[in-house]
């Protein structure tokens, strides 16, 4: 017989709750949504303060798209627990969908309050922070975010883009240095940090990050593309037009890729034209 903390043994209708939990939780991640929510469902119905199967029923009604029995579920989840942290997270996240800003922020706020060590939480706020313009708030909990977890690269990429509009580039390439070291795969933090040091007139060290970038995707049109330009730009004509050859034949539907890029970006024969070209904007 299971027992609680205290030695007493638990109640069997909270034992096949939690058992009805586990079964819809791998019923989830199989993406059998209706057999998850029959099992959160049952639970529920077992276990009428079962925070954890109200959570799970709005998980589960979020992803089928049914957002108003989600808001239910997660109503119904604190109001048996308030402290309950992914209920209050899953409740921002239907919020902000619904542009609810300012709600989301607080919902967003009470997870993080209930589950401080969450690093996914704090740079969730983050994004909520700069969705309503509070972006010196967004900064700091960023800052917490990496404090938590500083090998995640996401957290540190999103500093950088953060220094970024406000044009703060030395802060930018360093965090998207430190993004593209605990990520050091991951393509397109290397290509913001190339475009950021471009900013910041340090070609050399842009190529150096662009020709990783490229080692990291070759058959990458963009990344090619950037490259090409910016060896052109520095004087050494012949590898920039391998890059930018290379960039063409990568088109399989329009061998006048290049040129066709130019035109939307400009003739970039001025410095200042190539940095208008994100990664963002470029298509791959």
């Amino acid at each position: 017989m299971a027992t609680t903390r205290e030695g007493k043994q638990e109640p069997l209708n909270r034992r096949l709750a939690r058992r009805y939990c586990e079964s819809g939780d791998v019923q989830a991640l199989q993406d059998d949504m209706q057999g998850a929510i029959a099992s959160y469902g049952r639970a529920a119905e077992l276990d009428g303060r079962n925070a954890r199967a109200q959570v799970g029923l709005a998980d589960s009604y979020v992803l089928l798209d049914r957002d108003d029995k989600a808001f239910a579920a997660y109503r119904r989840a604190l109001s048996t627990d308030p402290t309950n942290a992914a209920a209050h997270f899953g409740m921002a996240d239907l919020l902000s969908r619904y542009g609810r800003m300012d709600e989301a922020v607080e919902a967003m706020e009470l997870a993080v309050d209930c589950e401080p060590e969450r690093s996914y939480y704090l740079y969730r706020l983050a994004e909520l922070y700069v969705a309503t313009g509070e972006v010196e708030f967004a900064e700091e909990v960023l800052r917490g975010a990496i404090d938590l977890d500083p090998k995640e690269g996401l957290y540190r990429y999103k500093l950088g883009e953060l220094h970024v509009r406000s044009e703060q580039w030395a802060l930018a390439a360093r965090a998207y240095l430190e993004a593209t070291r605990c990520s050091p795969l991951d393509d397109f933090y290397h290509v913001r940090l190339a475009t950021t040091l471009i900013r910041m007139g340090l070609r050399p060290a842009a190529i150096k990050v662009l020709r990783r970038t490229v080692r990291i995707c070759p058959d990458n049109r963009a990344y090619r593309y950037l490259l090409g330009e910016l060896l052109v730009l520095v004087g050494e004509l012949e590898a920039g037009s391998d890059q930018l050859r290379h960039a063409g034949r990568l088109d399989n539907y329009d061998r006048d890729y290049v040129r066709r890029v130019k035109t939307r970006s400009g003739q970039l024969r001025d410095d200042e034209k190539l940095v208008l070209i994100s990664a963002v904007e470029i298509p791959v």
